[in-house]
């Protein structure tokens, strides 16, 4: 400001090129200075702000007020809202969309973005995706709290190529015959698989002790192909995983529910909404629905028709049979004398099984020319 007022102030009659010379100053400012202290006085050599009052190229505020909105809407409705998310938005409500970069920085100059810098950063994964609809199904079971705090299970199976979510199934808790039920609900909706991933559950695999429980031998009777990941690795299983996060973070914008029932027909509803309107960005932005019909479908490596199957749990007699159609004695043996098994019934084909553990018991056919079904025929 000294200097600035100093040339400001020479007399009319001073060198002023020569005088800028020997104090190494602009002859351009300094014939600036003076026209703005001639004509302002003290306040005109005050510094302005070189920034344009209206910059080229910035996003209207009308727009990132549009974008701040729509940010808020689809957070309350438990939905994506990144700046990809919210740019599809707009372009399907026919709004105008900046660049995805633009809408980031808008989000963040608006204090929309909550700035995370111990965020591990994001890692590079051998990622894998199946060619076809049904090449891959992956199952996995999640908690869930009800309003008065009983905690339940949620078994989600997905698609690994077009991410359908083929069935949502909300149970008590996550065993091998529920698993089989939801297995057969997925089953009637979308066909078989030709292959399935699980992760080391009990309820889906046997582990170490090479005796099957119900999931496995029903799959192996179907044809389909099952295996599991390695332990400890949930990244085996990474899109059902991410699956759980996002339909999660939709129920807890829903008013919670009270029972199974009710969990159950919001499954439902997010189900529809997941795979028909929610675009999904490991997709290109289209919906798990669209990419299930414009491909073709694979099939288990022997073909087998989508089965009608029932789950009920029966009381063994005392001498160690099981009575089927009130006709038919199945012989499981006198150590599970009046104890209660598991028995799934696919048409004439009848597994039994352990009722905690889930391993099977027996594994037939109904032979229906005789009455007993013995252990060892």
């Amino acid at each position: 400001m000294d200097i600035k007022m100093l040339v400001a102030t020479l007399p009319a009659d001073v060198n002023l090129s020569e005088w800028c010379r020997r104090m190494r100053v602009s002859r351009q400012s300094a014939y600036q200075w003076r026209a703005r202290f001639a004509q302002f006085g003290v306040e005109g050599l005050v510094e302005r702000p070189r920034a344009a009052k209206h910059p080229a190229g910035r996003t209207p505020d009308e727009v990132e007020d549009q974008i701040v909105r729509l940010r808020k809407e689809l957070s309350d409705q438990g939905l994506d809202a990144g700046a990809a998310s919210i740019g599809w938005h707009l372009t399907q409500r026919q709004l105008p969309c900046p660049s995805v970069s633009t809408i980031w920085r808008v989000l963040v100059r608006r204090g929309q973005v909550v700035s995370e810098p111990k965020k591990a950063p994001r890692r590079v994964w051998a990622r894998f995706e199946r060619e076809r609809p049904n090449e891959l199904w992956q199952i996995d079971a999640t908690h869930y709290p009800l309003a008065d705090g009983t905690v339940v299970e949620i078994i989600n199976q997905l698609d690994d190529c077009s991410r359908v979510n083929v069935d949502a199934f909300g149970v008590w808790s996550c065993t091998s015959p529920t698993a089989v039920q939801a297995f057969h609900r997925a089953a009637q909706r979308y066909g078989l698989p030709a292959e399935l991933l699980s992760d080391n559950g009990r309820a889906f695999t046997c582990g170490d002790t090479h005796v099957k429980v119900v999931f496995e031998a029903t799959l192996e009777r179907l044809g389909i192909r099952k295996f599991h990941s390695s332990p400890y690795h949930p990244q085996t299983c990474g899109k059902v995983e991410r699956f759980h996060q996002t339909q999660k973070r939709w129920l807890r914008k829903q008013p919670q529910p009270e029972t199974l029932e009710e969990l159950q027909a919001l499954l439902d509803e997010f189900r529809v909404l997941y795979n028909e309107q929610r675009p999904h960005r490991a997709l290109n932005r289209r919906t798990p629905a669209s990419v299930w019909a414009e491909k073709p479908k694979a099939q288990p490596a022997r073909l087998a028709t989508v089965p009608s199957t029932t789950i009920t749990t029966r009381l063994v007699n005392g001498n160690g049979t099981l009575a089927i159609d009130q006709r038919f004695l199945i012989g499981i043996g006198l150590a599970y004398q009046h104890q209660t098994v598991t028995v799934i019934r696919t048409g004439d084909h009848i597994t039994i099984a352990h009722p905690q553990t889930a391993e099977v018991l027996r594994d037939l056919t109904l032979d229906r020319t005789r009455t007993y079904q013995p252990q060892h025929p």
